[in-house]
Parts: structure tokens; C-alpha cells; sequence
């Protein structure tokens, strides 16, 4: 609006010039209308783009639906999670050498929520739910499914971890752990967590 406005008052005093007969006068004020609109022009130029790689690449995930919990049929295959390109791996607070894949899930407050799978190898991955704000940066991430190699009182075994997530995302981890010479893992934890305002995950007193 400011840009019409000068335009059209110069316009005005071009035409008031003209009436009076200073042509000189009327053909500064074209090159001073001109000189305007290449200014516009440059200041469009400069204008930072309002469109952030980043941010596009987050809101075109998939979004999984809620409620989720643990199955190995997820955990092997990953289905509608993307590869994350590694430039993007600073916003889940990762170096740029790690593998990463993300889908969306529905938001929880004001805070944009994601499930991201970290591929330490062909076979082992470790699932994390996060907390982002609206610009995707992370506020806080919570392990949610891993399994390991894990000496538990002098016994060695394998610890795995699997979770439940409800719509509310109250999360509950149960972990369980697998010695050499068991025939059958047993449970050995429960944990739950739930979002505080802050966007953080703040574990609870389980009731038994």
C-alpha cells in the first residue's frame, strides 16, 4: 500500500508539473518514480524465502495413527517412516552420520510429535517419540523400543524394550530381559511417562 501511495502522489505533482509547465521538473519526477520501483524490486529480491526446507520436508511425512505399541512386524519393516537426509539430523539432536527414518504423529498441545527409528544396523533399530515445537526443533526425545546386550547380576543376555502408547501419549515401557541359558525372557520393568506443559517426557509412580 505504502509503494502505491508514493507512486501515485509523485504521479500527481508529474501531473501538476506539467500543468505548469516545467517539463524539466516532470521528467525528474519520472526518474524518481522509476528509481522507486527498482528499489521495490531489489527489496523483493532480497526478501528472505518464507518457505523453510526444513519445515516442508517435516509437514510432508506420513503421519502414523494413534494408539501404537510394539510389534516385531513394525520394528523390522518401518512402515511409513522416510529416510531422513542427514542434513536434517541436527533437529533430533544427532550427528550427521547417523541413520535416520520419521513419520509424523498426531500432535499432542501445540507441540508437533514424531516417532523416529534410529538404524544401527541392517537389522537393530531403536525407536524414539519426540517432542518438537513448531518450527521442528526438538524438545525432548524418549527411547521407547531397543534391545541390547546387557549383563544383568553376572548373567549375560539380551534387554529388550517395548512400549504402548496411548492417544493421550501416555507411554508405558515394559523391559524385559533374556539370559543365555533362559528358555524364555521374563519381565524385569515398568516405566511411564507422560507429556508435562513444558513438552517434556516425566516419568510417574507406576501403581501396582
Amino acid at each position: 500500500m505504502k509503494k502505491i501511495g508514493y507512486i501515485f502522489v509523485l504521479a500527481v505533482m508529474i501531473l501538476a508539473a506539467y500543468s505548469c509547465g516545467n517539463r524539466k521538473s516532470a521528467a525528474d519526477y519520472a526518474g524518481m518514480i522509476d528509481s522507486i520501483r527498482r528499489a521495490e524490486a531489489e527489496k523483493e529480491l532480497l526478501k528472505p524465502s518464507v518457505s523453510d526446507p526444513v519445515v516442508a520436508f517435516f509437514d510432508s511425512l506420513a503421519m502414523k495413527s494413534m494408539p501404537m505399541k510394539y510389534s516385531p512386524e513394525f520394528v523390522e519393516y518401518l512402515p511409513q517412516m522416510e529416510k531422513v537426509p542427514t542434513a536434517y539430523n541436527s533437529r533430533f539432536d544427532y550427528e550427521s552420520n547417523v541413520d535416520l527414518l520419521a513419520c509424523k504423529l498426531p500432535p499432542h498441545g501445540h507441540y508437533h510429535m514424531m516417532l523416529v527409528a534410529e538404524k544401527l544396523d541392517s537389522t537393530n533399530v531403536s525407536l524414539y517419540l519426540c517432542t518438537m515445537n513448531q518450527e521442528y526443533v526438538l524438545v525432548d526425545r524418549l527411547c521407547i523400543y531397543e534391545q541390547k546386550i546387557e549383563n544383568r547380576d553376572g548373567r549375560l543376555g539380551v534387554m529388550r524394550q517395548d512400549y504402548y502408547v496411548t492417544n493421550q501419549y501416555e507411554v508405558t515401557l515394559v523391559s524385559f530381559f533374556r539370559g543365555e541359558d533362559d528358555e524364555e525372557e521374563s519381565e524385569v520393568a515398568v516405566c511411564r511417562y507422560v507429556i508435562n506443559k513444558e513438552g517434556n517426557f516425566e516419568e510417574v509412580i507406576v501403581e501396582l
